[in-house]
């Protein structure tokens, strides 16, 4: 019978997973340490540019994801999760790979390899005590290592905003920035949950039609050439815009205080910050209480006859008649992101709001 209960308690025996932060200056010297592929694990697999972004990343402070190991026999550790990430780290030590254009405390740091950076202090101290969230599995069977790692795999596919944001483009940086700083994004405020990025993808919607002035789409490839255009950019080159942005995204915070969460729905978001950005410099203030009352009138009428646009223009001497409200709404319903109907909501944007009753004009 004690033989039996032993077996049983074996047989039903869990890994154990112990956290652990280590610094990148400690993944380097443990490299000898560390067997970055068991059995179950991929060949090395990372294009440079990838592991240049990773770099990149990391000497701009960004979390990175965390690191999966467990207690080996011939080595120290075995990488479970995290191998491609730590060849990257131990190639740019190795002086294999040398990093792009980009600008990290003021210094550009194109064509800097490891021993470049060291030779930075702020630039060493971001890199080699940059801290790790490392994951160690003791206790464990080679049938829980291998489910462990098959999970950990299971990654959700990515969208359009979170490849964007994988992106090595100083265009893309500045916008992460200011959607992670700008008070107009507090969650409980503006009402936009930033699952998946949600913030920054409002932003390159915006920025991408203001940028090319409607005369693109603002669909995934659009935005996506937008970053790649500006990818190795100065800052002086997209400043005008980047400075703008922060203007007018101060200005929706004013009119979200009288209508809150009105830009929970991304196209109002777009459709008013185009509408600010064609304009800013025809006025000398906003009137955010009379602005929201108006959105709010527009809102009302727009939800009301969203489902029979049709009887809008039945009748011109009837008094709904509003054939701007219309055109609105097809250009809303069918195909929001099409230039053609960017142009079109924001010319009915620019007869309903833009005058001086909601605005100081110059």
């Amino acid at each position: 019978m004690l033989k039996k209960k032993v077996v049983r308690l074996v047989l039903f025996k869990l890994m154990k997973i112990s956290p652990k932060q280590i610094t990148i200056k400690e993944v380097i010297s443990l490299k000898n340490q560390i067997d970055p592929k068991p059995q179950y694990q991929r060949t090395s697999v990372w294009l440079p540019p990838k592991k240049k972004l990773l770099i990149d990343s990391i000497l701009r402070g960004y979390d990175l994801p965390k690191f999966y190991v467990s207690q080996g026999q011939m080595f120290k550790y075995e990488v479970i999760d995290g191998q491609q990430r730590m060849r990257a780290i131990w190639e740019f030590a190795n002086l294999e790979y040398k990093l792009d254009d980009s600008i990290i405390e003021g210094v550009n740091i194109k064509g800097y390899s490891f021993t470049e950076i060291v030779k930075n202090p702020i630039l060493k101290d971001k890199l080699l005590n940059f801290p790790i969230s490392l994951a160690v599995v003791t206790d464990y069977s080679q049938e829980e290592i291998r489910t462990l790692f098959a999970r950990l795999q299971m990654g959700e596919k990515l969208n359009s905003v979170e490849l964007r944001h994988a992106i090595a483009s100083n265009i893309g940086f500045a916008i992460i920035a200011l959607a992670n700083v700008h008070e107009f994004f507090n969650e409980k405020e503006c009402k936009i949950k930033n699952g998946r990025y949600k913030h920054q993808d409002y932003l390159d919607n915006a920025l991408t039609a203001c940028h090319y002035d409607c005369m693109r789409n603002i669909k995934g490839v659009d935005m996506k050439n937008l970053y790649l255009e500006f990818a190795n950019a100065t800052i002086v080159s997209f400043q005008d815009l980047l400075q703008k942005a922060d203007q007018i995204l101060t200005l929706m915070k004013e009119i979200n205080l009288f209508f809150k969460g009105v830009f929970k729905n991304k196209w109002a978001f777009v459709d008013i910050f185009y509408l600010l950005y064609k304009n800013i410099g025809a006025f000398k203030g906003l009137k955010a209480q009379e602005f929201a009352n108006t959105l709010r009138d527009f809102e009302t009428k727009r939800v009301k006859y969203n489902k029979t646009p049709e009887v809008l223009i039945e009748d011109k001497s009837s008094d709904i008649y509003d054939k701007d409200l219309y055109d609105y709404i097809i250009a809303f319903k069918t195909g929001g992101s099409l230039k053609e109907n960017l142009k079109v909501r924001n010319r009915v944007f620019q007869s309903k709001f833009f005058n001086d009753s909601n605005f100081t004009l110059q």
